[in-house]
C-alpha cells in the first residue's frame, strides 16, 4: 500500500518579498516571489502567514493581538512574523479574503501610483509587480507597519537601558544589513518591460468591503 507525500508548507524567511493569491479550479493557492527565486505552493497565503508565525515561536493571533498592543491597529494589522529577525508583514485587504496579498515591506525600494486604483512596487532586486491595490490603501498599510517598527524598536532600547546585559546571548538584529534609500513614493517614469501585472486577480463578489 503506498503512502501519499506530504506537501511541504512554505515558510516564510528573510528572502520572501510577496505572497499572492493564486486561483485555481482547485481553490486558491500561493504565488510566491523572493529576492532570487519564485515558487508555487498549494496552500492559501493566510495559512503560509499562520505557519510561518507558528515557526517562529508565536500564533498569528498573538501577532495581530501584539500589534494591537503596539499600535491600536485592529483594521488590516500589519504583523512582525519574526521579531529577533525584523520580519514584518501587511495585508493589502482584510486577511481572510481571498484576494489578499501579503507584502514584506523590508525589501521595497520604492513604490508608486499607478492609476485605476493600481501600485506598482519596486523591490531592491530590481523586480517590479503591479498589484490591484490602491496608492493611498498602499501607502497607509506602510505608514502602520513603520509605526509598528517604530514602537518595538522603542520598546526594545527602553529594555536594553534598563537592562543593558540581557542581550548578550540574543543581540538584536537590524531591520536592514546595509544602508537603503528611502522610499520614493511620487511618480515616476516607468517601462512596462519587466513589470508583473498583478491587478487583475479575480475579488470573490462576496467580499464587497473589508471585515
Amino acid at each position: 500500500m503506498s503512502k501519499k507525500m506530504k506537501t511541504p508548507v512554505y515558510e516564510v524567511n528573510p528572502h520572501t518579498m510577496i505572497i499572492l493569491p493564486l486561483k485555481t479550479k482547485t481553490g486558491v493557492h500561493s504565488e510566491i516571489f523572493e529576492l532570487n527565486d519564485h515558487r508555487i505552493s498549494s496552500f492559501t497565503p493566510l495559512f503560509l502567514i499562520k505557519t510561518s508565525c507558528q515557526y517562529f515561536g508565536s500564533s498569528y493571533d498573538g501577532r495581530r493581538e501584539g500589534t494591537r498592543y503596539l499600535t491600536g491597529v485592529t483594521h488590516k494589522p500589519p504583523i512582525m512574523v519574526d521579531p529577533a529577525s525584523t520580519m514584518y508583514a501587511f495585508p493589502t485587504t482584510s486577511a481572510g479574503r481571498d484576494d489578499c496579498i501579503w507584502i514584506f515591506p523590508q525589501h521595497i525600494s520604492e513604490y508608486y501610483d499607478s492609476h485605476y486604483n493600481c501600485t506598482t512596487i519596486r523591490f531592491n532586486n530590481k523586480q517590479k509587480i503591479k498589484i490591484s491595490v490602491s496608492f493611498s490603501t498602499f501607502n497607509n498599510q506602510m505608514a502602520r507597519v513603520s509605526m509598528l517598527h517604530m514602537k518595538f524598536s522603542q520598546k526594545m532600547r527602553s529594555m536594553e537601558t534598563e537592562y543593558p546585559y540581557s542581550n548578550l546571548l540574543f543581540p538584536p538584529t537590524p531591520l536592514a544589513a546595509e544602508n537603503r534609500a528611502p522610499y520614493n513614493i511620487g511618480e515616476v517614469e516607468e517601462s512596462d518591460d519587466d513589470l508583473l501585472d498583478f491587478s487583475q486577480i479575480e475579488k470573490d463578489p462576496r467580499n464587497k468591503k473589508d471585515k
